[in-house]
């Protein structure tokens, strides 16, 4: 049995590696943007969503696994306690902790992945712009999202990053060994 944290950008393919183990590993996945946007429809104000999402992505994590099925943490890394709170969920189920980095450096493609996705509320509409609940100011997303990608949180050792530029066939492979070691 493993936890499976993902990491990385808003559209580099965290979801897409995830429905992956779901179908082929007989993993449950927990998404953070399916909860967050269910939180913000529910009436919990944008100022505490991100932390009740996490909060609720843990205690539903600590519960599937409780379960005996492998999870999937859908969420982009990108505070400390999102990468403890993975391990030690991990560790408390005497479950294989894995993590993966999704990584996409080309911003043309990855404002393409972001524009033509099924969006849910929380998800960027572009590069450029933001989540809907942040306005329609734009931004300057290559600032963004480099800023993002010198400040998600990895392990120390033993993780897998994937480069999302390469076919899709030859990066699920790359999973499925990963989560074979």
């Amino acid at each position: 049995m493993f936890l499976l944290q993902m990491s990385g950008v808003p559209g580099a393919g965290k979801s897409t590696v995830a429905a992956h183990v779901v179908a082929t590993h007989g993993a449950v996945a927990v998404d953070y943007d399916v909860i967050k946007t269910a939180a913000l429809e529910a009436g919990v104000d944008l100022a505490t969503s991100g932390k009740t999402s996490y909060e609720i992505m843990y205690a539903l994590a600590r519960q599937i696994l409780g379960q005996g099925h492998p999870v999937v943490m859908d969420s982009p890394c990108f505070w400390p306690r999102i990468l403890d709170q993975g391990m030690e969920i991990a560790r408390a189920h005497d479950a294989t902790y894995r993590y993966i980095e999704c990584q996409i450096h080309d911003l043309t493609l990855l404002d393409e992945r972001l524009s033509q996705r099924p969006r849910l509320r929380t998800h960027r509409r572009s590069v450029n712009q933001p989540p809907v609940d942040l306005g329609d100011e734009l931004v300057d997303g290559e600032a963004f999202f480099r800023g993002w990608e010198d400040r998600v949180e990895r392990p120390a050792d033993g993780y897998l990053q994937l480069d999302m530029h390469r076919p899709l066939s030859d990066v699920l492979s790359e999973v499925d060994l990963y989560l074979k070691a």
